[in-house]
């Protein structure tokens, strides 16, 4: 009898123990203890150490369809073991093992991001096959999801061949509706956001470039229901050519503004509290700013790059609405300096067999390692 009932607590505690295991891995979020982020150019010891010795208390990569899943595994222990707020965008593209995510049978020049095809049966089954496999991975881990890449560009970066706009957006909330509810399977309390390009009103002339004014009430119609958040990319208007954007050219501080960023980013936050935006228990809804640069390539460029990443951090730290700041480069990446996108807060070693390679510090590094 002493012994059945050993056995029997025995079984009892190792439910518990497996009961307490899965409510664990089901409601994950690490509430990060400052806003300051960067998105991850490598995971390199010395790109990932660069993590701690910045003080950046939150981190973001990209995993793409054609990567491994575990592409990101030691990104994810190193923020994990040090209280690092994790968040992953998922992007699309061809070499994926799985045709079927692709919207397209070959690749469409210009294009960089495609939409997660939602278009057919067979494509909405892979589409949640792989955000079934992605969200179980990172699980514990991961505390918030970017679903794409300025999705209201569906001409570069959420290609589908879909220029009308009712079509597209509710192509992409479908397709967020499934992300969100696979990754709100095995993880309760992650976020779960949908990206944007800093163009409110600011109309291109192409047909499937829409403004977010147009674009969010659309998939606002959609996804109402759904917790869903915003993930912002707060450029400066001029950001390939200088790093200041207080005195950014046509920007008002009203609905009809061409653009939000840093210097009118109140505009976003104030809309975002109206009754029509509010998530679905009446709060206004989680705003992420997952990519902004502030190039040095210009005349005493490490300075004002440098001043231009204070001015910024202080208004993101003022606005109560934003809960992560990302700058969008660790180091300098080529293609981008090619163009005067020299990003990062380190420069890049050329010699090195692959790109991004840290080379030294920029005077940008140790003003953004002050700031908290």
């Amino acid at each position: 009898m002493k012994h059945t009932t050993k056995r029997l607590a025995g079984m009892l505690l190792s439910s518990a123990l497996a009961v307490s295991t899965c409510i664990t891995s089901f409601a994950f979020y690490q509430e990060p203890a400052s806003k300051k982020g960067i998105l991850i150019s490598g995971q390199d010891r010395e790109h990932l150490d660069d993590i701690t010795n910045l003080g950046c208390k939150q981190v973001i990569c990209n995993l793409a369809s054609y990567q491994n899943v575990n592409s990101f595994d030691p990104l994810a222990k190193k923020c994990k073991s040090n209280g690092i707020t994790m968040t992953m965008i998922l992007l699309n593209g061809f070499g994926a093992s799985d045709s079927r995510l692709l919207p397209v049978d070959s690749p469409v020049d210009g294009v960089g991001n495609y939409a997660f095809n939602v278009a057919t049966s067979e494509g909405e089954s892979a589409v949640r096959n792989y955000a079934r496999n992605v969200a179980r991975h990172y699980s514990s881990y991961v505390s918030n999801w970017v679903i794409g890449n300025e999705i209201n560009d569906a001409v570069a970066w959420d290609y589908s061949g879909v220029t009308d706009i009712d079509e597209h957006a509710a192509q992409y909330a479908k397709a967020f509706r499934i992300f969100y509810e696979e990754i709100k399977k095995t993880n309760s309390e992650a976020r779960v956001f949908m990206p944007f390009d800093m163009r409110w009103n600011a109309r291109s002339g192409l047909e499937a470039q829409y403004t977010v004014k147009d674009y969010l009430p659309r998939l606002n119609a959609h996804l109402k229901d759904l917790d869903y958040g915003i993930a912002w990319h707060a450029y400066p208007v001029h950001f390939f050519t200088k790093p200041e954007f207080l005195d950014d050219d046509g920007i008002s501080f009203d609905l009809d503004t061409p653009n939000i960023n840093l210097k009118n980013i109140d505009v976003l936050t104030n809309y975002m509290q109206t009754e029509e935006m509010l998530s679905p228990n009446g709060q206004v809804r989680h705003l992420l700013l997952t990519e902004q640069g502030f190039t040095s390539a210009c005349e005493n460029g490490e300075e004002r790059q440098a001043e231009a990443i204070r001015q910024a951090y202080e208004i993101v730290k003022a606005n109560p609405y934003i809960e992560g700041f990302y700058l969008t480069r660790q180091v300098d990446a080529k293609s981008q300096e090619e163009v005067g996108g020299a990003f990062g807060l380190w420069t890049r070693n050329p010699n090195a067999s692959r790109d991004e390679i840290p080379l030294a510090k920029k005077k940008a590094w140790s003003v953004y390692q002050s700031l908290n």
